[in-house]
């Protein structure tokens, strides 16, 4: 596994991509698919109550294949090579996951929340890639991916930090060069901003309360 420390948000992220790449590590082609490479991400929705901003995408079968099928539309009418290359890779995925919390403090989530996410990645085959440790801001990002018979069929990044917390699973075959370009398909900006892209649009929530009486918990190592 790569870390990766003390570096600006700026390069952080395009150290994370450098990182990814660097692995050598071939993530196209696969045709099996691990059930078990989806995680359990429902026990976190129970956050959206107290964040400013929430991103919830759940994408599969035909939600998926339309999704899909949609972007390629977009793609051949407006000539865009990201959207033709986004629509590619969304046929060749079985789901797509993404949770986006953040808060106006710290203090949003628990280090129990995050362990729901964390123990899952510890165990039933993920394997950890790459670690980016911000020092300074607390932020952690943690890149895991799943392999089954030489294959990878799925891979998931969790994001911590004091104010926002970021879980995003991909099911099925993974082109990393691809990645950046699902940025473009509503939700799922936070891909591309940890990419080195813009940040995802979010949905706020001006009525949203900080929970004073908890503390944000420490980046998962």
């Amino acid at each position: 596994m790569k870390t990766i420390t003390g570096l600006s948000s700026k390069w952080k992220h395009h150290a994370l991509l450098a990182a990814m790449l660097l692995a050598g590590v071939t993530l196209t082609g696969a045709n099996v698919f691990a059930q078990n490479a989806k995680l359990e991400l429902s026990q976190l929705d129970k956050l959206a109550a107290k964040a400013s901003q929430v991103a919830n995408v759940s994408l599969e079968g035909p939600m998926l294949k339309l999704a899909a099928e949609q972007m390629q539309q977009k793609a051949s009418t407006l000539k865009s090579g990201k959207k033709l290359a986004a629509a590619d890779m969304i046929q060749r995925l079985k789901g797509i996951y993404v949770r986006n919390f953040e808060f106006a403090a710290p203090g949003g989530y628990t280090k129990a929340d995050l362990d729901s996410v964390m123990n899952q990645l510890q165990s039933g085959g993920w394997k950890p890639m790459v670690h980016v440790e911000e020092k300074k801001s607390g932020e952690t990002t943690g890149i895991y991916v799943m392999e089954e018979g030489g294959q990878i069929v799925g891979m998931a990044v969790v994001a911590a930090e004091p104010k926002e917390l970021t879980v995003v699973n991909l099911v099925g075959p993974i082109d990393f060069s691809q990645l950046g370009s699902l940025g473009n398909l509503g939700g799922l900006g936070s891909l591309g901003a940890m990419m080195g892209n813009s940040k995802p649009q979010l949905e706020h929530r001006p009525d949203a309360k900080p929970n004073p009486d908890s503390n944000a918990p420490a980046a998962p190592k």
